[in-house]
């Protein structure tokens, strides 16, 4: 169940980023204020936030900036920029976001805006928030309340709720003043939607730390908010004060299956293992596990130093490049002065120019493909965090709390339960163990691409005893009821010479990826042999009766870390790599858009 609800955090954490960044944006300027024209822009500007693209958000919030300085309205220009901030930020993009913290406070000081000065300080406050860089997180955070003052209430309730949210596991005390805080302020302007908020995450606070009288007290202050029928009461903690009150009351069985539902909008992993300490009195093994997320933190963050110092090298290639454009134009200037004034010499200065010229666009074609580079690393960086932080933390966590039971001299467990939670713990480092493995073969898949292959290595390779191999080293990874059929038209001493070795680990990828979206039917592999345009082919096939892909992602399923069904286990490298190596040894592998039973890849390598 752990594995399952963890999934979610990540999820969590991008929509409590929304969340924040559409309060930030027009804190103290009432949209009902707005009219005509006025009115128009700043919705279409909503619009796009939720639900555009970047190139489309980006290009409107920039029309959209200067409209608003034309109109004298710096208050909504300074929010907007800080939205656009926290756009990037919300799609992953922390260089982009960090040069608009930037942007805003060159702009809000260089205008001695005092009154926002607190407006790029809480942007980058969340910038490290979302890197998992608590301690720089809390000290901008700090700064930005002292700047505010009393002018923005919102965003000094968001900032103290974030501030909680970072001291839950490390000082629950510190974190209960902090939704103090919001509360006070929650009342002094009346704000029913921070109140409730504030009020649901004390009870979490307390239901953490098993103080059940406390917990009591705070949800009969939400259930009398709840009661009002104030419009702006937020019902986001529903599930979770009712999963913690369900648990209190000794209703396991009704709390596990309401966290089944998901929208808790905390870490499903800490309720669910807080389910069970309170069901089997482990609380040392609830221990270990606030442990486990506060090391987890520190391993955050020197991952994101690593990061940031990633992002340094990124600006110093733009520097170069834009070093490169003002050399390029002062060259320029230079001849055109030659040519006027030694005419004589024009072959000399002809030939000088273009071997000038090609040692830039020698620079300039380096420094693009060193940028593009460049930027792939930072995406793929992104994509192995997010991966990592699910698909890794996800088995520890389940290694820390059975291994917490086990340990545990006061646990009562029987020899059959004992066993099983052997097995499970089995089972994890072995999900732990293939995902390492994965990250090793994408690294030398990616160094066998482009390299031809050792006539060593190349061999007169039995097609059909191969393929039936593999299908029995996978039998028994199949679910019930799922067949494994081989068919072909060749006959078993046909050989065709490749890197068996190669072509064994790509049947071998597309054979596990079809095996873990089948649940029920057959998968078919086939060997046949085509010839189009005069080339002949021999044709690998892979064909499953399971959930199928969309025709739009026939492509993108190849990329590094892709998922199309993000709910499966994996970090999405399987297909990715079997494209690399079935390139490796000349072939192609493809998605067939046309089978519709459900999924169908093809992999072919051209014949002698």
């Amino acid at each position: 169940m752990i594995r399952n609800l963890n999934y979610q955090l990540n999820l969590i954490l991008t929509a409590l980023l929304l969340f924040a960044c559409v309060d930030v944006a027009f804190a103290d300027k009432a949209v009902s204020d707005l009219a005509g024209e006025d009115k128009e822009r700043f919705d279409k500007f909503r619009h796009l936030f939720t639900t555009g693209n970047a190139s489309e958000f980006y290009s409107y919030t920039k029309e959209y900036g200067e409209y608003l300085k034309k109109q004298g309205d710096m208050n909504l220009y300074y929010k907007l920029v800080s939205n656009e901030g926290f756009y990037a930020l919300r799609h992953g993009q922390i260089l982009q976001a960090m040069e608009y913290a930037e942007k805003l406070e060159k702009e809000v000081r260089q205008n001695k805006a005092e009154k926002y000065y607190y407006l790029p300080v809480g942007l980058m406050g969340d910038i490290y928030y979302e890197s998992h860089d608590m301690r720089k997180a809390e000290k901008f955070f700090l700064q930005a309340l002292k700047e505010a003052g009393d002018t923005d209430p919102k965003f000094t309730m968001r900032t103290y709720m974030s501030l909680g949210e970072m001291q839950a596991l490390k000082n629950p005390k510190a974190a209960l003043e902090w939704y103090d805080k919001t509360i006070e302020v929650a009342h002094l302007y009346n704000n029913m939607e921070y109140l409730s908020m504030s009020v649901a995450m004390k009870g979490y606070i307390y239901f953490l730390g098993g103080d059940a009288d406390k917990f009591y007290d705070s949800y009969d202050d939400y259930n009398s908010l709840r009661q009002t029928g104030d419009p702006d009461f937020s019902k986001r903690y529903n599930n979770l004060m009712e999963i913690a009150k369900m648990t209190f009351d000794g209703k396991y069985s009704n709390a596990y299956d309401l966290l089944a539902r998901g929208n808790l909008y905390v870490d499903s992993a800490l309720v669910n293992v807080r389910i069970l300490a309170s069901e089997g009195n482990v609380a040392q093994g609830f221990k270990a596990m606030i442990q486990r997320y506060v090391e987890l933190d520190s391993i955050y963050s020197l991952a994101q130093e690593a990061s940031y110092d990633h992002i340094a090298t990124e600006r110093t290639l733009q520097q170069a490049k834009d070093e490169a454009a003002s050399s390029k134009a002062k060259a320029k200037h230079l001849t055109y002065g030659m040519v006027a004034l030694v005419v004589v010499f024009a072959f000399v200065y002809i030939m000088g120019r273009r071997r000038l010229m090609l040692k830039i666009w020698d620079r300039n074609k380096s420094l693009k493909e060193a940028a593009q580079r460049a930027e792939q690393a930072d995406k793929m960086k992104t994509a192995f965090i997010q991966n990592m932080s699910h698909e890794i933390r996800t088995p520890l966590n389940a290694v820390a709390g059975f291994s917490g039971l086990l340990c545990n001299p006061d646990m009562e467990l029987s020899e059959e339960e004992r066993s099983d939670m052997r097995q499970r713990i089995s089972d994890n480092v072995e999900s732990i163990t293939a995902i390492v493995d994965e990250l090793l073969e994408l690294s030398k898949s990616e160094s066998e691409v482009g390299t031809s292959i050792p006539k060593e290595q190349l061999s007169d390779v039995m097609l059909n005893s191969l393929c039936r191999s593999v299908m029995r080293s996978m039998a028994d990874k199949r679910n019930p009821g799922v067949q494994l059929r081989f068919s072909s038209v060749f006959a078993d001493d046909f050989t065709v010479r490749t890197d068996g070795g190669r072509l064994m680990r790509v049947l071998t990828h597309l054979l596990s990826n079809a095996l873990k979206f089948t649940d029920q039917g057959h998968i078919l592999v086939r060997c046949e042999k085509s010839e189009e345009h005069g080339r002949r082919e021999l044709c690998i096939s892979v064909a499953d009766t399971g959930i199928g892909i969309d025709a739009k992602d026939a492509e993108m399923i190849f990329d590094t870390f892709a998922k199309a069904n993000s709910f499966k286990e994996g970090i999405g490298l399987g297909l990715s790599i079997a494209r690399r190596l079935a390139e490796s040894i000349g072939g192609k592998l493809v998605l067939d858009t046309s089978y519709t039973e459900g999924s169908r890849f093809v992999f072919s390598i051209p014949l002698a």
